[in-house]
């Protein structure tokens, strides 16, 4: 038998073998596991017709961060010829190309993450962002030959060049290069920001496809041949520890008249050996309590007022652009991207290196709120994932609902595989796990029946958002329904576990027919975590993990869908 016969034979032992698996681990279970219909406790609530008390929605009118004067764009040239034409009209709309080092080695929503704060500062300097052609998938729902047959397979240690997974099974070491435009709607991305992909500035300079460093990383030489001009951002320059980036500030490297030296005393003391100080220390420093008045002496005692986003129990791994709060630093302190690095008149700019990890969402602070709120319109509601995705999750959310018949249900995510060699899972057990889901759903219930009672609706502080007042119209879960459960957990006897006490997979919610409509990225584990983000969005009650950027993403759809802030908890 030919070599090409016998892997032709292995793929389709392999792709049968990975159906039989699913079939088994996924299975549909007893009808009586998912209805509630004995359930413990039902609580049928009156529908109460009392006007719902809602604060009225950020309306701030929405405005591109830099007005780039280009006209929407309904969608590219299919014509080679043409498409370069389209690309070079939107590069010359600004000063050239702002580029990064990019890392490829993080998950998916870090790397959406990293694309955000990218987007936002291309905007602020004028520049044109060049995100890489693809990202990396970390698994396969099936056999890796499976995968291999639609997406570009590598060991992603020798391609990224990191060290992490050299100690695993040589499968669990491989990844799959995904094309950019399958994780996000590009198109839709062009009708506000001048973006294109590492293909696109490669084939505008007429240089070979095939040299994309796998690593993410620009090529200071190969990417310049010709003598393309290019500035460099040092990463020592970026945000070393005596400095606080902000998006804009005029006054950078300037000396400033000091009116209230009592007030700039009063702070130094209060900051102590730290470069930024938090917004209600600063005011019981100074003993001002209205926010207005702290502003104006902010301003007489040379500090600055700044616009950031709070950190989730204090750590920096969510990333949710859905906590605003403010911050104050001393005037000589806060240097801006633009002030700083705006003048350069190459035609790429590059930010070196890694300036994400331990960062606040945008990589900086902003100096006003209207920078702040653009900054949430960008994460919230620009950037998008592809629209066969969505549209197969409505039809999932639509399914899980006829499921606790009509019902609201809540959703959870089990974070475990690799959280759990580190040692960051919450338990250590698959069933102690599960059990810890299931205590905070039932609060979560509690929570969701005091808001109905309530008619009280508080959603995020973010703009251009509609309240989904349409919560107050539905029944809440009765104890005992079934929940949808994320989970990267892959044991059968985990899964098994937890199917039999009430979760419900992707699995058990998306048909052949879905998968036919979006077609062979399902088979990919990362693009399938996608749609269940998607599908927990959805949930009238979320339960995450505080280290999972995961949950950062359900909690941003969230907050975009205008659900109330009160109706998840991530620990």
């Amino acid at each position: 038998m030919s070599s090409r016969a016998r892997l032709v034979q292995l793929i389709a032992a392999a792709a049968v073998v990975g159906a039989c698996l699913h079939f088994f681990y996924f299975s549909v279970a007893p009808e009586s596991v998912f209805t509630g219909s004995s359930p413990v406790n039902s609580v049928e609530l009156k529908l109460d017709p009392r006007p719902v008390e809602c604060p009225q929605p950020i309306t701030i009118p929405s405005k591109p961060m830099v007005d780039l004067s280009r006209p929407p764009v309904p969608g590219e040239p299919e014509d080679e010829a043409d498409r370069l034409s389209y690309l070079r009209a939107m590069v010359a709309h600004t000063k050239g190309y702002y580029v990064r080092d990019w890392s490829l080695g993080l998950g998916w929503n870090n790397m959406r993450y990293i694309i955000e704060a990218s987007l936002m500062h291309a905007a602020l300097l004028n520049r044109t962002l060049v995100l890489p052609s693809f990202v990396y998938a970390r698994a396969c729902e099936h056999h890796i030959s499976v995968c291999a047959q639609y997406a570009f397979m590598v060991n992603r240690g020798d391609a990224i060049g990191w060290n992490d997974w050299r100690d695993l099974p040589i499968e669990q070491q491989m990844g799959f290069r995904i094309p950019m435009d399958v994780m996000l709607n590009i198109t839709l991305m062009r009708q506000k920001y001048n973006v294109l992909t590492f293909l696109d500035y490669l084939d505008l300079h007429s240089l070979p496809r095939n040299i994309e460093w796998g690593s993410g990383a620009w090529d200071r030489n190969g990417y310049h041949a010709g003598g393309i001009p290019l500035f460099v951002i040092p990463n020592e320059k970026y945000d070393p520890s005596d400095i606080v980036r902000v998006d804009t500030y005029p006054e950078t490297g300037k000396q400033i008249n000091v009116v209230r030296t009592d007030y700039a005393e009063r702070l130094r003391s209060a900051l102590g050996d730290k470069i930024i100080l938090d917004w209600d220390p600063a005011k019981a420093a100074l003993g001002i309590s209205d926010d207005k008045q702290m502003s104006h002496a902010l301003k007489e005692a040379g500090w600055v007022e700044l616009h950031t986003f709070a950190p989730f129990l204090g750590m920096e791994f969510v990333k949710s652009p859905v906590w605003p709060t403010r911050q104050v630093a001393p005037h000589e302190s806060v240097h801006g991207l633009l002030e700083e690095y705006g003048h350069p008149e190459e035609e790429v700019v590059l930010l070196a290196g890694e300036t994400h990890l331990n960062r606040k969402p945008g990589s900086l602070r902003f100096t006003t709120r209207e920078a702040l709120d653009d900054y949430m319109r960008l994460c919230l509601h620009d950037l998008q994932y592809i629209e066969r995705l969505q549209i197969v999750a409505k039809r999932a959310g639509a399914r899980m609902t006829e499921r606790v018949q009509g019902r609201m249900w809540m959703a959870a995510q089990m974070r475990r595989g690799d959280f759990a060699k580190l040692g960051w899972a919450m338990e250590k057990t698959v069933e102690g796990h599960f059990q810890r889901i299931v205590d905070r759903l039932k609060k979560g219930r509690e929570v969701i029946i005091s808001l109905l009672k309530e008619r009280k609706h508080t959603p995020h502080e973010v703009p251009d958002i509609v309240p989904a007042l349409d919560f107050f119209s539905k029944q809440p879960p009765n104890e005992g329904d079934p929940f949808y459960l994320a989970t990267d957990e892959r044991s059968p006897e985990g899964l098994q576990y937890a199917r039999q006490n009430g979760a419900v997979f992707i699995h058990d919610l998306i048909t052949f027919e879905d998968r036919q409509f979006v077609g062979w990225p399902l088979l990919v584990t990362d693009v399938l975590a996608l749609l269940e983000q998607l599908v927990m969005a959805q949930s009238e009650y979320f339960y995450g993990h505080a280290m999972s950027s995961v949950a950062g993403g359900v909690v941003n759809m969230r907050a975009a869908r205008g659900v109330d802030s009160r109706t998840y908890l991530i620990d």
